[in-house]
């Protein structure tokens, strides 16, 4: 089950979007209501959810102070009057924004939205030992968002990301969680074309366009269908040096 945080000052509209949201998404749980930051920051940290809807203006810390000093990594989406912190909002890694008054339907899209990102994988792979042979290695994932269900062939995926507990597994189509360790994993694809390039990141090298070495010798991988490049960490470095 997904676990929500609400995070606004104002009963109204706190009462509103916790309504909207049990509506529109009856089997999440909504495991706290926060009317301040600086309550938000403490209980996204100990309750760990999945989710937190923030506001933007909530005293001495703003959601964006939140979502930049949390320790617990969760999907965070605004919720605010104000449409002049959107692009702030974005750069620090917020999954929407939600502009009041928004309708019962943008709030269908945003959790839609979630839900794409918050889809789980699951292993597909044969009984037989892995890492014996190129026939043991992982060749499918099966990702279940909502009532769908897909079969994602390796090959297609750019990257696995480590993000909190668990870790993204990032295609051209779509975002998708699953709860095993980077560690794990790694162990389970062919390293021919999967290669650790930080503590946090794997890519296929299938999927990699190119590498550019910026001007303080950081290292950057930018994959064929991902804007953002990916960092190289120096522990990772030499496997891509000449």
């Amino acid at each position: 089950m997904t676990t929500i945080l609400i995070a606004e000052d104002e009963d109204i509209l706190r009462i509103t979007l916790r309504n909207k949201l049990k509506v529109n998404w009856p089997d999440a749980n909504i495991v706290a209501e926060a009317e301040t930051g600086t309550e938000a920051l403490m209980l996204i940290n100990e309750l760990k959810p999945d989710v937190a809807f923030l506001d933007i203006q909530m005293g001495r810390l703003s959601g964006i102070d939140v979502i930049q000093e949390i320790t617990h990594q969760c999907y965070v989406i605004f919720v605010t009057a104000y449409d002049q912190y959107a692009i702030q909002a974005f750069e620090a890694g917020a999954v929407d924004y939600l502009l009041k008054p928004y309708t019962n339907q943008r709030m269908k899209n945003c959790i839609e939205r979630i839900k794409s990102h918050l889809g789980v994988a699951h292993l597909e792979q044969k009984k037989s030992p892995i890492n014996v042979s190129g026939d043991h290695y992982l060749k499918k994932l099966k990702i279940q968002i909502g009532n769908k269900l897909w079969f994602i062939e390796i090959k297609d995926i750019i990257c696995f990301r480590a993000s909190g507990r668990y870790i993204t597994v990032v295609t051209k189509d779509r975002e998708s969680l699953m709860k095993t360790p980077l560690k794990t994993i790694i162990k389970q694809l062919d390293p021919e074309y999967f290669k650790q390039i930080h503590r946090s990141t794997i890519i296929n090298t299938d999927q990699l366009d190119y590498i550019k070495n910026t001007e303080n010798e950081q290292m950057l991988a930018y994959m064929k269908d991902m804007q953002t490049p990916l960092n190289i960490s120096r522990n990772f470095s030499n496997q891509f040096k000449c």
